[in-house]
């Protein structure tokens, strides 16, 4: 397990600070907040392995006759994972007023 997240780890995580999520909601959270656009198959190999890294945990909802008897998948931040979110967060915004104005190029 590594302490340290990638830069696409910390941007999907920071969706569920606020509460379980399922792959779609995780995609538009991060296209309407973020204005990033990652491609759901992304999103899922980043779930994937964050759970097995232990930063998420899953469950399966209900099958409804509208999703054809399917189930959503459902994300939320374990106790591991709110913690190095956090860390990152913080360790980000200690830089931040470190950053100089990107140049603009005449």
């Amino acid at each position: 397990m590594s302490d340290k997240l990638t830069l696409n780890e910390l941007k999907v995580l920071s969706t569920l600070l606020v509460g379980e999520k399922y792959g779609l909601e995780i995609t538009k959270s991060m296209e309407e907040e973020m204005d990033i656009k990652f491609s759901l198959g992304t999103i899922y190999n980043l779930l994937y392995r964050m759970e097995e890294e232990g930063y998420i945990k899953s469950k399966r909802g209900e099958a409804t006759s509208v999703r054809g008897g399917n189930r959503r998948k459902y994300y939320k931040l374990t106790g591991l994972g709110q913690t190095v979110v956090k860390q990152e967060i913080q360790s980000l915004m200690k830089i931040v007023p470190n950053l100089n104005p990107i140049p603009t190029v005449a």
